[in-house]
């Protein structure tokens, strides 16, 4: 997992803090150069050439409060840059930059206060072909990374990689700075240089490596706490305890990325889950009604057989109980599928396939009273699942002969850039405020939805979702001939659809 892009107030003071202490060292060098022009032209007097300090008030001074000024100047730069941001971070980034600024500084000032003992005649150059090949440089790069390093990515506290950075970074430093100081040491004793070299090579390279890692260990532990709690509160969450949360750190890192990427993929789960209760105990619900009132049918017909003037009305009626929960066993078979089927994608013309089922619906007995009419002039070719569109128009005429007081319309029309389906029947229509409502599953409308209807609330839904899933809507109208409106519109120009039920 990759961290997330720093924010622009977060880059503002990396480069500018880098530049800013490269710029201090340019300038502290342009000072030494005009100054070493002021003194005049070199005498050729060995004596002379050697005892004529031409820039050493410079030195000394670039050395003392030079390396305060700079140092502030660094973090001033620093800290304008960062504007935008929270405070402590700018504050946090500005005091690394001066820190890192300073000691760089005042290490360059103590080598020319050196070299000026020595070579006072040319020192200047000295330090000119050094800042420009070294000291500037390494400078700018050394307090843009360490102030990247403190900034992070705007957290209260430093990032995970960032501590392991500043943890190895400073042991390896501090590590080659004592060696350093050693080997000085010994040079200006008159020392044995080669037995310090053997034992330097022995033991001290493989003890420095050994604290490195000892050191960088126990700051890696303590930096994935945070990883181990989440692991902790992980492996105690189970399918009754979905509401709980794993601890998000305060950091701006890789490991509160996770930890909130964790929440939220427990959000969706706990949704998820609530979304499966609700509608399992709904299907159960709707299951159980006339499973119970075709057994009670049956076994009262069982029991009292003489009480039972006619069988075949008997059988009537359990033959239609049986075919609503067949429906509804569709219904809830569809519902289950949804998402998990191959995606299947063909031209389907839907002028051709609402004239079949309108021909189709006229034979059925809940539309023997009503007067079905389809006005579909041109095809109207879509990519889709041939399946599925039946079945989205089979709910809606199905809705619209259960509710039409006589007549049932089914339009189809093209343009440029839609599809249009619309379904229109001149019942009692669904009120503006139920609208939204008769699309939740098992929902029912009190005047025109009832059990004994058919209507098990799913044919709507279901209709909606499959129009979402070729890329279309589906959305109840307002009609002036009363009545209820349907209307699916699917992109024209080939679209295909997004998914497949």
């Amino acid at each position: 997992m990759r961290d997330a892009a720093r924010p622009v107030w977060a880059t503002r003071p990396v480069w500018a803090s880098g530049l800013a202490a490269a710029l201090v060292v340019g300038c502290a060098v342009a000072w030494l150069q005009y100054a070493d022009r002021a003194a005049g032209l070199r005498s050729t007097w060995p004596a002379v050439h050697i005892n004529h300090d031409r820039v050493g008030p410079q030195i000394e001074a670039i050395t003392t409060w030079g390396t305060w000024a700079g140092a502030a100047y660094v973090a001033a730069v620093c800290l304008v840059a960062g504007k935008g941001g929270p405070w402590w971070v700018r504050l946090r980034g500005a005091a690394v930059a001066a820190t890192v600024t300073a000691a760089l500084y005042a290490t360059y000032g103590s080598w020319l206060m050196k070299e000026n003992e020595f070579g006072k005649v040319d020192v200047a150059e000295k330090a000119l072909r050094w800042a420009v090949a070294c000291v500037g440089p390494s400078a700018g790069v050394i307090t843009a990374a360490a102030v990247a390093v403190a900034v992070g990515r705007g957290g209260a506290r430093i990032s995970f990689r960032g501590r392991v950075a500043l943890t190895a970074g400073a042991v390896t430093g501090a590590l080659f700075l004592g060696a350093v100081h050693t080997f000085q040491t010994i040079e200006e004793a008159h020392d044995d240089l080669d037995k310090v070299y053997w034992i330097a090579l022995t033991t001290g390279a493989p003890l420095a490596a050994l604290l490195t890692g000892f050191l960088v260990h126990r700051m890696v532990a303590r930096a994935l706490r945070p990883v181990e709690a989440i692991r902790r509160e992980l492996a105690d969450i189970s399918g009754q305890s979905l509401d709980r949360r794993v601890p998000v750190p305060p950091t701006a890192d890789v490991i509160a990325d996770l930890a909130r990427t964790t929440n939220a993929t427990l959000d969706r789960l706990e949704t998820a889950s609530a979304r499966q209760r609700e509608f399992t105990a709904d299907a159960a619900h709707e299951l159980r009604s006339p499973l119970a009132a075709l057994r009670v049918q049956l076994e009262s017909a069982l029991r009292h057989p003489e009480s039972v003037d006619n069988w075949r009305e008997v059988v009537t009626e359990a033959a239609a109980d049986v075919v609503r929960l067949q429906h509804l066993a569709d219904d809830l078979l569809l519902l289950a599928s949804h998402g998990s089927v191959p995606p299947v994608r063909e031209p389907v013309d839907l002028s051709a396939l609402a004239e079949d089922l309108v021909r189709e619906h006229q034979h059925l007995p809940e539309a023997a009273a009503l007067s079905l009419r389809c006005d579909a002039p041109v095809p109207a070719v879509l990519p889709g699942n041939p399946g599925h569109l039946d079945r989205l128009l089979r709910n809606l005429l199905a809705n619209a002969c259960r509710h039409a007081a006589s007549e049932v319309t089914v339009t189809v029309r093209t343009s440029p850039a839609h599809l249009t389906l619309t379904v229109r029947d001149d019942g009692p229509g669904i009120p503006p405020a139920d609208r939204a409502r008769v699309f939740a599953r098992f929902t029912r409308l009190d005047e025109s939805r009832t059990r004994a209807a058919g209507g098990a609330g799913l044919g709507l839904p279901i209709a909606r979702d499959l129009a979402t899933a070729h890329a279309g809507t589906l959305t109840i109208e307002d009609t002036e001939l009363g009545g209820a409106l349907l209307v699916a519109r699917f992109p024209a120009g080939g679209q295909s659809a997004r998914r497949s039920l």
